[in-house]
């Protein structure tokens, strides 16, 4: 029997978003993949958080290459140098390798130096075309998978089963819309998943919620916004948790969505009521400057002046808010870490994520920085390690470095101090009048404060380095020169 192997890669030594418990979860994705291959192979799936498919240098596979015929990678950037060396690795071995994700839809070109094959966009649409393709000897250089219709998740399930058995996963996922049709500056979501909004029947979504009820601690709705962008929309997800009500569905689950949820009472009385503890929600900054150039409309729709309003109203149903908030906008100074830590306090914020700015590959944000001559990690595939919400990539136009350390340590200082956790857990258990979502914020809280500190060090080891003084002399030299160009032209 020929045996495939599909593989989540993990940067080694990266400390992220997978350092939360929560979050780091189990790749449904690849789980879909393992079902729709046909029975005639044996499937097997790696998750680099858990374990190594290739050693640290990149060079020998930590797996038993007996009978393997192919392997499939998946990655978004900050995992592609990862993919390439798991990937280089396989094929120095005879094993033919198919990549896909955001990364590879965003540079197939770059990907293809490394694979067989590369898919962009959603693989699950033609995955069987591929293995039939591969086993025919006839295997593509591209496929474009498109965007896979939420109707055909009705007939597949992820292999959870499997994945839970092998790595002994607290926590899943499960998806129940994809797409946002709006174009905030710094998402790649759109890119990937498609402008249109595309909802998952109802149905399908509670069938396959009653068939893992109880098999995990907590559950994710893996949407970028569960809500939706119209009162239709709205109703259809009312009805989703309505009816998780009525079956006696109760799971404990967080998901994500936007502010504008706030004025549902209805709906946010039947989410607790279904097991929510609660909601994160890309607040991004305070600052209405800052969010016009992201493009972060939602927010602005909804008035800065209406945060804390909205925040009390989804935590008198008891459940707790989970606010994202980045820096390093072109907006920022010295003055914007204490005007945030500010708000978060006065605004009772259960848990507060804050990041970096991060140019994603072929945003708006990106393509603007890069034509303004102001990113300086631009060494790929090595630098593909540093696009995340955790490392620096470009010039700040207002603050020197230092300041940025220095305000980025204030929030370390007034949010993430083990203290002020404690403080917010205590008001929590009171406010919230929901012990699973107090809880819920104190587990959070804890994982970020581990990943905040690595935040932290990895500014002071760029400022150590001299990587950013050397790129702002580059960046002030070539602003020097062109502006002298101009003033002569003018002359």
């Amino acid at each position: 029997m020929k045996k495939l192997i599909l593989i989540n890669p993990h940067p080694i030594d990266n400390v992220g978003e997978e350092n939360v418990s929560v979050l780091n979860q189990m790749p449904v994705n690849l789980g879909y993949l393992k079902v729709l291959t046909p029975d005639n192979w044996e499937v097997d799936i790696i998750d680099e958080t858990q374990e190594l498919a290739v050693d640290e240098k990149g060079e020998d596979l930590c797996f038993d290459k007996t009978d393997v015929a192919l392997v499939g990678i998946t990655s978004v950037s900050y995992q592609a140098n990862r993919a390439y060396q798991i990937a280089t690795a396989c094929r120095r071995n005879g094993i033919p390798v198919i990549m896909g994700g955001v990364h590879a839809t965003s540079y197939p070109e770059e990907a293809a130096k490394y694979a067989d094959s590369v898919i962009i966009r959603e693989a699950v649409t033609i995955w069987e075309q591929v293995i039939s393709d591969f086993e025919k000897n006839e295997l593509k250089k591209t496929y474009d998978g498109g965007l896979t219709p939420m109707e055909m998740y009705k007939d597949i399930h992820s292999d959870r089963k499997f994945l839970k058995d092998k790595y002994k996963y607290r926590y899943s996922g499960i998806i129940t819309t994809a797409g946002c049709p709006f174009s905030c500056e710094f998402c790649s979501v759109p890119q990937f998943q498609g402008r249109k909004y595309r909802e998952r029947p109802v149905d399908d979504v509670l069938n396959e919620l009653e068939s893992i009820k109880g098999e995990y601690r907590g559950l994710i709705l893996t949407d970028e916004n569960f809500y939706g962008h119209s009162k239709k929309s709205n109703e259809r997800v009312r009805d989703l948790f309505k009816k998780m009500v009525e079956r006696g569905i109760y799971q404990n689950w967080f998901g994500f969505t936007s502010l504008n949820i706030y004025e549902d009472d209805e709906t946010l009385d039947y989410m607790v009521k279904s097991g929510c503890v609660g909601v994160l929600i890309g607040i991004e900054s305070i600052n209405e400057e800052a969010l016009k150039s992201m493009n972060k409309g939602v927010n602005l729709r909804i008035t800065i002046d209406k945060y804390k309003e909205a925040v009390k109203n989804i935590r008198k149903h008891g459940l707790a808010v989970w606010g994202t908030m980045v820096f390093g906008n072109d907006t920022d100074t010295p003055d914007t870490f204490k005007e945030v830590v500010d708000f978060i306090t006065d605004a009772k914020i259960d848990i507060m994520t804050c990041g970096i700015l991060c140019p994603f590959i072929n945003t708006p944000l990106q393509k603007r920085l890069e034509s303004d001559g102001r990113l300086f990690r631009t060494n790929f595939p090595e630098d593909w390690i540093y696009y995340t919400s955790h490392h620096l990539t470009y010039i700040l136009p207002k603050l020197s470095l230092q300041e940025f350390i220095d305000g980025m340590e204030y929030i370390y200082d007034n949010i993430y101090s083990t203290e002020v956790i404690r403080k917010r857990f205590r008001e929590a258990k009171t406010e919230l009048n929901n012990l699973n979502a107090a809880m819920f914020a104190f587990r959070v809280s804890l994982d970020w404060q581990y990943v905040y500190e690595h935040l932290l060090k990895n500014l002071k080891d760029l400022q150590a380095s001299g990587v950013y003084e050397e790129a702002l002399e580059r960046y002030e030299a070539s602003k020097n020169k062109k502006n002298l160009g101009l003033a002569n032209v003018k002359a």
